[in-house]
């Protein structure tokens, strides 16, 4: 049963909505600045969410095209559901400019300002995360905020959310914070029901949603992604796009890295590779050492160093190990599989990485010759193999 506190949470919570969805309407009906979407790494027309990559192309696209667009309409389209009812609208503000009296304006704030002052918009200053501004560049798109540049779009977004929107909304029992109380309801659902979530196929519970549908596709086979051209099923989307790509041949999913010949289904995917083999980018440090990562995954496996937290146990030296992929290499050392082997002198090892190493500093004569090259792409995790950054007990094999 409702409470009146309840009602009056609904109300407050309708009444911010209509007031965010006519804040967008005004600063896109009366300024040059281009809202768009972002989804499966492709900018995206806010109007008829054609994806375009060329953000000239896009700005010119909503220009030309929806000019005439019925405004009221599209913006409640794009914020009725309850995961974008609190998310911010992305809008371009490269060259911005007041349509009212053609001003050249030179942020998002000045404009609003200047829409209120100049031409009496009844923009409500007090409903936050309405609008999320950049300055989307095909080459270096920029935080018109504080004027950080980056290379992949991705980062920036990442950026903006965090430092340049309100998370006023906290959860309770993990501390996370979210831009609206949809975004806080959504992740109690999913992180944190009572009781948890019973498998439909076996019955063993699980503590959360995400865990079930995990559950349910990992053993019992649920919900796979089937190929369109083959009985083929998957556990992704990466998977299916890897297999329509390669496969298939479906060249809108072939995306080329455009260092190397390497080709991915998705451009998300190819910017992580960049990241990692092409430009070595370590954005994200750790709190308690400094270090910097890759990314938040990347962070997360390292403080394993510092929580001490070394579940997997090797059976036969009782050594313990952080990682299973450590346990995994560990266990060469037990079972004397040394699989790769030096061209020129032929002493055996166990790990690839390893090889290349004897192989620049015993025979670097040899190295552009036999086309062994540090530069080739190594998972980070081999290094922590090799270097021992993290670990007690991973044996280092010369």
């Amino acid at each position: 049963m409702s409470t009146v506190e309840d009602k009056y949470k609904k109300t407050e919570m309708v009444r911010k909505l209509l007031l965010k969805r006519r804040n967008v309407e005004y600063v896109l009906q009366y300024s040059n600045v281009t809202p768009f979407t972002w989804y499966k790494g492709r900018y995206r027309c806010f109007y008829c969410s054609e994806p375009i990559k060329d953000p000239d192309v896009l700005r010119e696209h909503t220009a030309k095209v929806h000019q005439f667009a019925n405004l009221e309409l599209v913006v409640y389209d794009r914020t009725k559901n309850n995961r974008n009812r609190d998310a911010a609208v992305k809008i371009d503000v490269t060259d911005i400019c007041c349509k009212l009296c053609n001003k050249k304006i030179s942020s998002l704030e000045q404009l609003i300002n200047h829409l209120i002052i100049a031409h009496d918009a009844e923009y409500d200053v007090s409903v936050p995360n309405c609008l999320l501004p950049f300055k989307l560049d095909k080459d270096q798109p920029t935080c018109p905020v504080c004027n950080i540049k980056f290379v992949f779009f991705e980062y920036l977004l990442r950026h903006a959310n965090k430092h340049h929107l309100a998370h006023d909304y906290i959860c309770d029992v993990c501390g996370t914070s979210f831009q609206g109380e949809n975004h806080l309801k959504m992740h109690n659902r999913y992180y944190h029901r009572e009781g948890g979530y019973t498998c439909d196929q076996c019955g063993i519970n699980l503590s959360t949603l995400s865990k079930k549908m995990l559950h349910e596709k990992n053993v019992h086979m649920i919900n796979l992604s089937t190929c369109p051209h083959c009985p083929e099923t998957f556990k992704s989307p990466y998977f299916k796009k890897l297999h329509l790509a390669n496969v298939h041949g479906v060249e809108e999913l072939k995306i080329k890295c455009p260092y190397c010949p390497k080709v991915f289904p998705q451009d998300s995917i190819m910017s992580r590779h960049m990241r990692r083999v092409h430009l070595r980018e370590k954005n994200v440090e750790c709190q308690i050492c400094g270090d910097r990562f890759f990314g938040p995954y990347d962070v997360k496996l390292h403080m394993l160093k510092h929580n001490g937290d070394k579940k997997f146990i090797c059976s036969v030296c009782g050594k313990k190990f952080s990682k299973k992929s450590y346990l995994n290499s560990h266990m060469v050392i037990h079972t004397g599989q040394k699989k790769y082997v030096c061209t020129v002198c032929g002493k055996e090892f166990a790990h690839r990485p390893n090889l290349r190493i004897h192989f620049r500093t015993r025979h670097p004569q040899y190295e552009l010759e036999q086309g062994v090259n540090m530069a080739d792409e190594v998972d980070e995790s081999e290094f922590q193999i090799i270097f021992g950054s993290e670990l007690d007990g991973v044996d280092r094999i010369e």
